[in-house]
């Protein structure tokens, strides 16, 4: 099915690449070194681009949050992204966050603390769309003949492939106790001190699988496989734009947080 993708755009690598040595070199400054370099942007993959440096430095969230999303916006690309600042060594995230369209709609977590000298590595990645415009799918003949193979396919498999899936345990309980947070599962939703947040089928989906392994690594191929993959639909950057979302949920409780693992998967951390 047709979405809008950056990589639409011949030059998307070239503008990213060129708005984050902006971003580094903007850091750089700020941190008083106008000397050190900053190191060849990677491609890690076709949304996920790294932003690395020859020396050691110190990052202010609300900093980082304003340079980047000012050189973004010079490339003419949409607003969705995750930026994910990694430490060098452990490869843990130490901050991150997610904008969704404009930056004054987002909530930023935690801009006033201030990350100490370190060797980090910054990502961006770029999020697609994932909803499709029906308009937009159905105006193009070679788009529609793709829908159709697609419903017939899904359609055969339904009706005579035997599925296979590992099931997220049954919850016996009306909720799980997630730090200070209640996770009510039957009713998609957490509470606390009687306030409640609601949660969509997959935030639901996801928080089960992390509450069956608590402070444990889950794997990325766990999580998409049980989550997405049986139902035929696993699209770009899925896992991590509801890994964010459920992140920020989550943030009610100081003491409750999902950790990126780089390149493993996720952890879900209690500290209660």
């Amino acid at each position: 099915m047709h979405s809008f993708s950056p990589k639409e755009d011949s030059l998307y690598p070239e503008k990213i690449k060129v708005a984050l040595r902006a971003v580094g070199n903007k850091l750089l400054l700020k941190n008083n070194d106008p000397l050190s370099l900053v190191l060849p942007i990677r491609e890690i993959s076709d949304y996920t681009f790294e932003l690395s440096f020859e020396k050691e430095l110190a990052i202010d969230p609300e900093t980082l949050v304003s340079i980047i999303d000012a050189e973004l916006k010079k490339t003419g690309l949409p607003e969705n992204y995750i930026t994910e600042v990694i430490q060098c060594k452990t490869k843990e995230v130490s901050y991150s966050y997610e904008i969704l369209g404009p930056l004054k709609d987002n909530e930023i977590p935690c801009l006033g603390r201030k990350l100490p000298v370190s060797c980090y590595t910054i990502q961006i990645i770029m999020l697609q769309e994932e909803i499709p415009s029906l308009y937009g799918a159905l105006s193009n003949t070679y788009t529609l003949s793709l829908l159709v193979l697609l419903v017939l396919l899904i359609t055969g498999t339904t009706l005579f492939k035997k599925k296979f899936k590992e099931n997220i345990a049954v919850v016996t309980s009306n909720h799980i106790p997630i730090g200070n947070l209640l996770f009510h599962p039957n009713e998609q939703k957490l509470s606390k001190d009687g306030h409640e947040i609601t949660l969509t089928v997959k935030e639901s989906e996801l928080l089960s699988i992390f509450a069956q392994h608590p402070n444990q690594i889950v794997k990325r191929e766990l999580l998409i496989k049980q989550v997405w993959e049986d139902n035929g639909v696993v699209v770009g950057r899925s896992l991590d734009m509801f890994i964010s979302k459920l992140r920020k949920k989550l943030g009610k409780d100081s003491d409750v947080k999902i950790v990126n693992i780089h390149g493993v998967g996720y952890r879900l951390e209690i500290t209660t």
